[in-house]
């Protein structure tokens, strides 16, 4: 990980913290970032220490979408053009089985915003700004929609992309894109008492949680959904992991999930 030009990363205890470092161009992203994020998701993906994952942007800003100069070169195979990329990307996110967490400083523009909506949990600073721009360059926030539409809503899409208008982080949380927001002093606490909770939470369990959501919401409410979940419940209530955390629970003391003492 230590090659990355584009992305800073840091693990601490069980949580790993990337950081977009392309200060100079507002963190902007460009196919190397991405590649790199791609990457970096798939090692901690597969890193049993790492059980909670923060995504934030080094400098005055979180990120200022996909760099414009990528958008304009005209002779990229289809595979590395921005419209096939950051798909691959925002897949990735939302698909990682970890608990998310999206840090929000400066502004978020553009395709940032499929990065936020792709995250958990999401934090932003108080002097935070939000823009679906991409109608004021003639362009539509088309990649990202199917995450924000998931995350915000039909309506408050409509309205945001549509308008391309920049709110700042209180009308965020309140149209669902942030869901606290803090001052920017107060950002490192509250990132580390969130990451401190979910790390407490046995990893096993917290990797099925998503899976689970994304296959309920996909499905008719009848029988052979209610029997998907009936399964799951009954094979993870036989694994080692929900005995141990029945059993800590039953003698009154702390768990302990396979990798606490790394």
């Amino acid at each position: 990980m230590s090659a990355y030009k584009t992305i800073e990363t840091l693990t601490e205890g069980h949580t790993a913290t990337v950081w977009l470092d392309r200060q100079e161009k507002r963190n902007a992203m460009n196919p190397q970032m991405v590649h790199e994020l791609l990457d970096c998701i798939a090692v901690m993906k597969n890193n049993p220490k790492v059980r909670v994952l923060i995504l934030r942007g080094k400098g005055s800003h979180f990120c200022a979408g996909a760099d414009l100069n990528w958008m304009q070169v005209g002779n990229l195979k289809p595979e590395e053009r921005p419209s096939y990329l950051l798909p691959r990307l925002f897949m990735a996110l939302f698909d990682f089985t970890k608990p998310l967490l999206v840090a929000v400083n400066g502004h978020a523009m553009g395709g940032a915003l499929g990065l936020i909506a792709c995250g958990d949990f999401v934090f932003a600073g108080e002097e935070a700004v939000f823009s679906f721009s991409e109608v004021k360059l003639g362009l539509i926030p088309a990649t990202i929609s199917p995450f924000v539409v998931r995350r915000i809503g039909e309506l408050r899409s409509r309205q945001l992309m549509l308008s391309g208008a920049r709110i700042n982080a209180e009308t965020a949380r309140e149209t669902g894109l942030a869901d606290r927001v803090f001052p920017a002093e107060k950002m490192d606490e509250k990132i580390a008492e969130l990451a401190g909770q979910l790390s407490e939470n046995a990893p096993g369990a917290m990797k099925l949680v998503k899976p689970l959501i994304k296959k309920v919401s996909a499905e008719k409410l009848e029988k052979k959904l209610t029997d998907y979940t009936a399964d799951m419940l009954q094979k993870v209530q036989e694994s080692k992991e929900a005995k141990e955390g029945i059993q800590a629970f039953l003698e009154k003391r702390k768990p302990v999930w396979p990798g606490n003492n790394d």
